[in-house]
C-alpha cells in the first residue's frame, strides 16, 4: 500500500568528485616520481680528490668487482667488447669512452678491459670516480 502524501527518499551517491580526486592523485604521483633507469650492473665507484667533472660520453663501459662487463647498459663479454666498440668509434672517431669500474675490481681485470678498448681504437678513455 502506497501513501500519496509521503515522498520516497532516493539515496544517490555522486562519484564524479571521487573520480576527479583519483585522477588528480594519479597525475600528482606521475609528475613527482623520478624515472631512473638502473645501471646494468651495480657499481661502487672509487673516490678521487683530483677528479674533474666532464660531459656525459656516448660510450660507457662498466666493470663490476666480479668481472661482469656492460657496454652502454647492456651486458657483454670481454671477448665481444672490441667488436662492439669498433662500430661506435667508426661513427665518431674522437668519441670519449668512460670506464666505470667498481672500487673493488682487480687491477688485472681493469687493465684487460682497457687493453680491449685501446685495441678497438679508443684513445680517449676516462675512468669514472666520485669526488671526495
Amino acid at each position: 500500500m502506497e501513501f500519496e502524501g509521503r515522498a520516497r527518499i532516493h539515496s544517490h551517491l555522486d562519484i564524479a568528485p571521487l573520480i576527479d580526486i583519483v585522477f588528480l592523485l594519479l597525475v600528482f604521483f606521475m609528475l613527482t616520481s623520478t624515472f631512473m633507469v638502473p645501471e646494468a650492473i651495480e657499481l661502487e665507484l672509487p673516490e678521487s680528490s683530483s677528479a674533474t667533472v666532464t660531459d656525459i660520453t656516448p660510450i660507457i663501459v662498466s666493470l663490476d668487482q666480479t668481472g661482469q662487463l656492460a657496454l652502454n647498459g647492456e651486458r657483454i663479454e670481454l671477448e665481444q667488447l672490441r667488436g662492439a666498440i669498433e662500430p661506435l668509434l667508426k661513427v665518431d672517431a674522437d668519441a670519449a669512452i668512460t670506464l666505470k669500474s667498481d672500487a673493488r675490481t682487480q687491477v688485472q681485470q681493469l687493465l684487460g678491459v682497457m687493453d680491449e678498448i685501446r685495441a678497438a681504437g679508443g684513445t680517449d678513455v676516462a675512468l669514472a670516480t666520485l669526488q671526495k
